[in-house]
């Protein structure tokens, strides 16, 4: 007579984190493109002012309360994005789309603030190198930031689908990740353009 006992089901496999793999990478390759962009920026600085020429030119206006303005309105928004982390860990989906929704937005503030701040400097892109470093890196951010903005769409279009929950959290985790990179290039953005100036 044979044994005839049941066999027991596969284990669940772990779900594979190509997503946040990815992200890591896209970050990677990002923060790289800022630190050359940061070390042209520095260096063609370093050259004018050993030269004894102005950086900044004449009739320019660079203050600093409009980047203060958009880097504490990037802080409030790592709250809320780690809040949106928190809350789907929880399967707290109210909360988390709440989160969500408020972090798109001060995102959405940010780039208000900036164009804001493009006319208020008044400088001309091709009328000096450091008009045209300036242009570049803070676009550069501003597509960073976009990219934010519709990564946190997506993942919130995939939680309200019910992609994402306590037991699923990387699409999320993914564009925190990418969240807090954005603040952290801000971070320098301010510090090397508009406070050392």
């Amino acid at each position: 007579m044979s044994d005839l006992s049941p066999i027991p089901p596969a284990p669940v496999l772990p779900r594979p984190r190509t997503l946040l793999v990815g992200t890591t990478f896209a970050i990677a390759a990002t923060l790289m493109y800022f630190a050359a962009l940061f070390g042209v920026y520095l260096h063609q600085r370093s050259l004018f002012v050993k030269a004894g020429q102005d950086w900044i030119p004449a009739g320019a206006d660079i203050q600093l309360t409009a980047p203060s303005m958009v880097l504490w309105t990037l802080i409030l928004s790592a709250v809320t994005m780690q809040w949106a982390v928190y809350s789907i860990a929880r399967d707290d989906r109210r909360h988390a789309y709440m989160a969500i929704g408020i972090t798109m937005l001060f995102g959405v503030m940010t780039l208000n603030q900036t164009a804001f701040q493009y006319v208020q400097m008044g400088l001309e892109a091709d009328n000096s190198r450091a008009a045209t470093l300036i242009y570049v890196i803070s676009g550069s951010h501003i597509a960073m930031t976009v990219v934010g903005i519709l990564f946190l769409g997506l993942t919130g279009f995939r939680a309200l689908a019910g992609q994402y929950s306590s037991r699923h959290t990387d699409g999320i985790s993914a564009a925190a990740m990418w969240w807090y990179a954005l603040i952290f290039v801000y971070a320098v953005i301010w510090y090397a353009i508009f406070v050392t100036k």
